[in-house]
């Protein structure tokens, strides 16, 4: 079993957890992780990157080869690897109190790999992807609802 810190589609209730997660009953508890976590131009899942906000996430505990295929999903080829979309780095883990909870590998957003560096979008202030989504879902229907008036 292999034990991860997720930020983005993995977390419950996203379709990357529908998809990977949850039939292994993962998740284990929510959690913080130390970055900066941003949008990507043209794509539906964010990038994470370097920095000191405190980022929303979960543990989540799966079966070895059920972690090999996220990494697959994930572009992660191995350690060190340019190539990679992410990078796979262990980090520290907080609880809403900010005391550190567990060290647990983490995807950052692999910003050595100048392809990625151009799809970087705006940072995402809320610091929490679900919390992000669900705020432009509101924004974008009050968009189509004030257009049909």
């Amino acid at each position: 079993m292999k034990k991860m810190f997720v930020y983005g589609t993995l977390r419950v209730g996203m379709y990357n957890y529908n998809k990977y997660y949850k039939k292994h009953r993962s998740f284990r508890q929510n959690a913080f992780v130390k970055g900066e976590l941003h949008s990507l131009k043209g794509k539906v899942y964010p990038a994470l990157v370097e920095g000191e906000k405190m980022i929303a996430g979960e543990i989540h505990e799966v079966p070895n080869a059920i972690q090999d295929e996220v990494d697959l999903m994930e572009n992660y080829f191995g350690e060190g690897n340019i190539e990679n979309e992410y990078d796979k780095i262990v980090s520290k883990i907080y609880d809403v109190k900010g005391n550190v909870i567990d060290h647990l590998p983490v995807y950052f957003y692999n910003m050595r790999n100048e392809q990625n560096q151009k799809l970087l979008g705006s940072s995402i202030e809320c610091n929490d992807y679900v919390l992000y989504l669900e705020q432009n879902l509101v924004l974008e229907t009050t968009k189509e609802v004030r257009s049909l008036k």
